[in-house]
């Protein structure tokens, strides 16, 4: 589905690492949470859920062995029967990931309010 309204190239990088970024869309409002070939769009609101279950420990499941492909972290979504599989250093280099643009995300609120 291709919106010809949307450019990606208002979109403003607020975290980057190796595997991802989070960037908001200047034209929409709109979160874009991409990691390695997943690319999530969230609202400011969905963007805090989602970083909330992050850190919910009934959510995120270990497994104690790992899948064949060396994922043993389980995240639910809410599509019934799908799953995402990520390795402890994916989990963890997301999480900086939503660390940082929550953080930007504050910084920014700082200076508009000091204007």
């Amino acid at each position: 589905m291709h919106d010809d309204s949307h450019s990606y190239s208002t979109l403003r990088i607020l975290s980057q690492s190796a595997n991802g970024y989070i960037g908001r869309c200047n034209c929409c409002d709109h979160y874009n949470f991409v990691f390695g070939n997943f690319l999530f769009l969230f609202s400011e609101e969905g963007l805090n859920g989602f970083c909330s279950i992050l850190y919910d420990k009934q959510h995120v499941h270990s497994l104690e062995s790992p899948l064949p492909n060396g994922k043993n972290i389980l995240f639910p979504s809410p599509i019934p029967n799908f799953m995402l599989s990520f390795t402890e250093e994916e989990i963890e280099e997301i999480k900086g990931l939503f660390q940082e643009t929550l953080l930007a995300l504050e910084i920014d609120r700082i200076f508009a309010h000091n204007k």
